[in-house]
């Protein structure tokens, strides 16, 4: 600024700056209260903004010490993920103290392994449990234990009374603690575990979204806000594995949107009644309440099939259907299409494909014989769809007129008419699910 110019941004109102500092990078905002004693105000009554990312490496860890012990909060969000410490380091406890009383908002906690060290996860600092103010907490490769002191008190204990998030991603974790942390998370919205659990048991008067990868046992016990439950795709091991996960929900749930179901890797219990192939829907073995549902099915495997056709019974309101076509685990095995195409011609119908469902996005289309004839059955009964969006997988990139062109080869006129009514082919190939964007309670299809 030359001489004799104004000072402008001086001249500015005190809540103005402060929303000017909140929004520059953390070592910026410290640099301003240099500037002026009006500055040094600002800057310490200015909720911020620190991501560990943002600062240099060599002096990263020291750097996040200085800022959250020399500015008084609150801090909106605090991103610690980049910072490589030992599991003994100060900064591990001193860190989540220094939180715990500066009003935290949005916390993620990360642990990262020194390179080239095999060690275990370090516990999850107690002082975590003090930070009362926080909204969304997300934290990565801990040991979780709550402190005896908490264990020793009632269930009822409030730990996180604002807690509207929670991501808890490579964390061990015991049942009774992830329990007793539902427990005492009273308005608790969204949880994301992407841990291996042994079961899950829901009860929880707040609880709108549930997201899960690894377990062996789900139940919704009580929770009359739940609304979305998701299953992420478990690794290719798991699939085919002779325990499969028992997922039990209760015809009065109110879940509205649940996938993706894998017809080998969840056995459904509805109402005590375990669902197999040959199971037909009656008021004991379904979920009305089913509006979207998302379905994994090989269709290259007749008793996969056959247990996808029976899922699709349980949820007679389905609305919004996705089918993700998933490869075959032995590409070379033979597929018995004629058997395939026996089935679906025998098959009973489906009231939510007769006379519910509006639209069908199948996802990972590869243009296999199996495949169409799942969509045949599908143009048999169909009365009340309005689109059929098949949507290409990675490997085998599909044009309209490619599809067509398989139509017309199935030698099926009046398939061919139906599709001419419904069908879309999407331009662009199907992208892998977004498991953190499917939580999002504003997202109307989580599976699009």
């Amino acid at each position: 600024m030359g001489d004799g110019e104004e000072d402008l941004i001086s001249a500015l109102h005190d809540d103005l700056l402060g929303k000017i500092i909140s929004r520059l990078l953390v070592k910026d905002a410290a640099r301003t209260a240099v500037l002026a004693s009006r500055w040094r105000h600002v800057w310490r009554s200015t909720p911020l903004v620190l991501y560990d990312g943002d600062l240099p490496e060599p002096t990263r860890a020291a750097t996040v010490t200085r800022v959250l012990a020399d500015h008084p909060g609150p801090f909106r969000v605090v991103l610690i993920q980049n910072c490589r410490l030992a599991s003994h380091s100060p900064e591990l406890a001193e860190w989540p103290r220094l939180l715990a009383a500066k009003d935290v908002e949005t916390l993620l906690f990360a642990y990262q392994k020194p390179a080239g060290k095999a060690q275990g996860l370090p516990r999850i600092p107690a002082d975590i449990f003090r930070c009362a103010s926080l909204k969304q907490l997300f934290l990565n490769c801990w040991t979780w234990t709550i402190p005896p002191d908490h264990l020793s008190r009632s269930r009822s204990l409030v730990v996180f009374p604002q807690l509207l998030l929670l991501t808890l991603t490579n964390i061990a974790i015991s049942d009774q603690d992830l329990d007793h942390l539902l427990a005492a998370s009273p308005v608790l919205e969204n949880i994301i575990l992407a841990c291996p659990l042994k079961r899950l048991h829901v009860r929880s008067q707040s609880l709108r979204s549930v997201l899960v990868s690894l377990l062996d046992e789900f139940a919704v016990v009580e929770a009359p806000l739940l609304d979305r439950l998701f299953f992420a795709r478990p690794p290719a091991y798991i699939i085919g594995a002779a325990d499969p996960v028992r997922l039990r929900i209760a015809s009065t749930s109110n879940l509205r949107v649940l996938g993706y179901i894998n017809p080998m890797v969840h056995k459904l219990h509805i109402n005590g009644n375990i669902i197999k192939p040959d199971t037909m829907a009656s008021p004991s073995t379904v979920v009305p309440g089913i509006q979207i549902l998302a379905l994994n099915v090989n269709f290259c495997d007749l008793e996969e099939v056959k247990m996808a056709a029976s899922l699709l019974r349980c949820f007679p309101n389905t609305c919004t259907l996705h089918i993700q076509s998933v490869m075959p685990r032995d590409p070379s095995e033979p597929t018995g299409e004629e058997h395939h195409a026996k089935f679906w011609q025998e098959a009973t119908p489906v009231e939510c494909l007769r006379s519910h469902v509006k639209r069908l996005v199948f996802h990972k289309f590869r243009g296999h014989r199996n495949e169409f004839e799942f969509l045949k059955f599908v143009a048999r009964g169909a009365k009340a769809l309005q689109s059929l969006l098949l949507v290409p997988s990675k490997e085998k990139v599909l044009s309209a007129d490619e599809v067509n062109g398989m139509i017309d080869g199935l030698g099926c006129p009046s398939f061919q008419a139906w599709t001419s009514k419904v069908l879309l082919v999407s331009r662009v190939v199907d992208k892998d699910w977004y498991p953190m964007r499917a939580s999002d309670i504003a997202v109307v299809d989580p599976f699009l």
